[in-house]
């Protein structure tokens, strides 16, 4: 087929808005319907997996489709594919996500019979008019990215002439990017609330213009990574949060865990006393218990010891 300037630029359009697409269910719905009346569709829909869950939107094609699929979805299984109780759509599922990213035409996955026969395409897309299938897929970590072009027809002169599967295979290298980063910012976003959940560190997002180090007091200051907006401030815990742990995880008393956080702030004995109201002796003795109890040989080490322990106290 001949791409005249009119089509190539739009083409070079949607690839450009494939590029720039962050996720957002009514932009994938507006790119969707541009491609399936650049490919003279009959109807449409895509699909993506987005936090584990699937996302749907449709074109012309009503709510039949949307309902079925969410109806019979079954979750994900170990190795990140999309099961379903429907035992015909579970194979296509399993077959399309193995065969990869490219652009296919529903033959690929089963035979007519075995599709005309189907729940899922008597019950939801032959009355949405997507008797026929062209889909372009992309494989993800966790499922896959698919836009669907569905055609009422068989004998529809898009799929015939093949100029639909041209169209799609030159959309198919921004559709795989896009949909694959958007994909690998959702894991490398899971993986950040991870780190967080299991670091020592403490952990606040600053929606605003990022502060500095020195007076925010981190030791970290990081861009949140794509979509999300702001900056990560990651800084050590605080002496108070310090001697918190000590006395969780050493039982503490409550006087040894005021004089634990004197001696992490650094104060001297006869400091400590004077802040905490009691007598040099008494806070003196209050000292050995803390380094007894937690087996620090001098002050200084109680710090490094009161670090070493995980947000949560070991079990005794």
């Amino acid at each position: 087929m001949e791409i005249d300037l009119t089509l190539a630029a739009t083409l070079c359009d949607i690839q450009r808005r494939f590029l720039g697409l962050q996720g957002d269910p009514g932009a994938v719905e507006d790119i969707l319907t541009d491609v399936a009346q650049l490919v003279d569709a009959d109807a449409a829909m895509a699909a993506w997996i987005n936090k584990e869950a699937p996302s749907m939107v449709t074109w012309n094609a009503g709510p039949k489709i949307k309902f079925y699929i969410l109806r019979t979805f079954a979750g994900m299984d170990r190795d990140g594919n999309i099961r379903s109780t429907d035992p015909d759509l579970d194979s296509i599922n399993l077959t399309r996500r193995r065969m990869g990213s490219g652009v296919y035409q529903d033959s690929a996955f089963a035979s007519r019979a075995t599709i005309e026969n189907s729940a899922y395409h008597r019950e939801a897309f032959r009355p949405a008019g997507m008797n026929h299938i062209l889909s372009m897929t992309t494989r993800l970590a966790m499922g896959e990215a698919v836009f669907a072009m569905g055609y009422a027809s068989g004998d529809a002169p898009a799929l015939i002439e093949g100029r639909a599967e041209v169209m799609l295979n030159l959309l198919l290298p921004a559709f795989a990017r896009t949909f694959g980063a958007l994909d690998q910012q959702a894991r490398d976003f899971e993986r950040l609330q991870r780190a967080i959940a299991e670091s020592d560190m403490e952990v606040r997002v600053c929606d605003e213009n990022p502060v500095s180090i020195d007076s925010s007091g981190a030791c970290l200051n990081l861009p949140l990574p794509e979509p999300a907006k702001g900056n990560l401030v990651i800084s050590p815990p605080d002496t108070a949060t310090l001697a918190e742990r000590l006395k969780a995880a050493y039982g503490l008393t409550k006087r040894q865990k005021d004089i634990a956080l004197c001696l992490l702030d650094g104060l001297s004995t006869r400091d400590a006393a004077a802040q905490m109201g009691i007598s040099p002796n008494t806070a003196r003795r209050h000292c050995e218990a803390v380094l007894n109890r937690t087996s620090a040989h001098r002050r200084g080490e109680l710090n490094r010891i009161a670090r070493t322990l995980s947000r949560q106290p070991p079990a005794k």
